[in-house]
C-alpha cells in the first residue's frame, strides 16, 4: 500500500486553518485525509496505486478533491500520478520541501486560474495540416513533374499559413494582455502552432491562463467582454480554477 498525493495546502494552528470539510473520494473511490506537518498538510489517499494510467474517471475523481480544497483554501496542485510508498514518507516531504511549498502557497494566496482560448476562422490557404495529396495512385502521381511542383506549392502554403498563425497569435495574446494589464498578476500563453484539430469553422490560434485574485473576479470577466480582437477571433472564458497552471515543478514519484 502506498500514498497517492493531490495537492499541498496550509494546515493547522501556525496558520489558522481548521481541518477541511469533508472531502470527496479520491481516484478508486479512496478515502483523502490530510497528513500534516511544518503547518502544511498533504491530500492523500492511501492504497494499491500499481495501476495509475489515466482515464477519464481517474482525472475527474483526482480533479474533484483539488477543486474542493481550493474550495476552502490555496492548494498547490500535484501532478497526477505522485505517489509516496509511507505516511512518514509524506512527512518528509514536507518536512524537506516545505519552504519552498510554503512560498510558492504564499504566490498564489486567494488567486484563482482563468483561461481564455482565442480561435479565428480559417484563413487565406487551404489550411490542410497534411502537404501532401494521398489519393489513390498517388505514388505514381509522384513522378510526375506536375505533380511534384504541387506538392512544393502545398508545402509553401503550409509554412505560409502557420507563419501568419504565429504572427496573428503573437499580436492577439499582446493585446490581451495590454487589455487586461493590472487585473491579473501572471499570465502563462501557449500558441496553437499545428494546424489542426480545428472545427469546420474555427480554428484554435492560442490559449492564455491567467493568475487573478479572487476578489478581482468580477473585473477581470468585465474586461474581457470588452474586448474585441478581430472580426474573425473569438474568445472562449473559463474558469476560475485552481492554479495548476501556476504551481509547483513536477513532483518525481517514487
Amino acid at each position: 500500500m502506498s500514498w497517492l498525493l493531490y495537492g499541498i495546502v496550509f494546515a493547522g494552528p501556525r496558520h489558522g486553518f481548521e481541518p477541511p470539510p469533508m472531502l470527496p473520494l479520491g481516484v478508486g473511490g479512496a478515502p483523502v485525509r490530510l497528513i500534516e506537518a511544518c503547518g502544511l498538510g498533504a491530500a492523500v489517499s492511501r492504497g494499491d496505486w500499481s495501476e495509475l494510467t489515466p482515464s477519464v474517471g481517474r482525472a475527474l475523481a483526482y480533479a474533484e478533491v483539488v477543486e474542493a480544497l481550493h474550495a476552502d483554501r490555496t492548494v498547490l496542485p500535484l501532478r497526477y500520478g505522485c505517489v509516496l510508498g509511507q505516511e512518514s514518507g509524506v512527512v518528509e516531504l514536507l518536512r524537506t520541501q516545505g519552504g519552498t511549498y510554503t512560498e510558492r502557497l504564499m504566490g498564489l494566496d486567494g488567486c484563482v486560474e482563468m483561461g481564455i482560448r482565442v480561435s479565428t476562422t480559417e484563413g487565406g490557404s487551404s489550411g490542410k495540416g497534411d502537404c501532401g495529396v494521398k489519393g489513390p495512385g498517388w505514388r505514381r502521381g509522384m513522378s510526375s513533374p506536375f505533380a511534384g511542383s504541387a506538392y512544393l506549392v502545398r508545402r509553401k502554403e503550409f509554412y505560409a499559413e502557420r507563419e501568419r498563425r504565429a504572427h496573428e497569435a503573437a499580436a492577439s495574446s499582446q493585446r490581451l494582455r495590454a487589455a487586461l494589464a493590472g487585473l491579473f498578476l501572471r499570465c502563462k500563453t501557449e500558441h496553437c502552432a499545428a494546424l489542426g484539430p480545428r472545427s469546420v469553422f474555427r480554428v484554435p490560434l492560442l490559449s492564455l491562463q491567467f493568475l487573478v485574485k479572487r476578489e478581482g473576479l468580477p473585473s477581470f470577466r468585465a474586461a474581457v467582454l470588452r474586448i474585441d480582437l478581430t472580426e474573425r477571433a473569438s474568445l472562449l472564458l473559463s474558469g476560475p480554477w485552481p492554479p495548476y497552471n501556476f504551481a509547483m515543478p513536477d513532483l518525481q514519484t517514487e
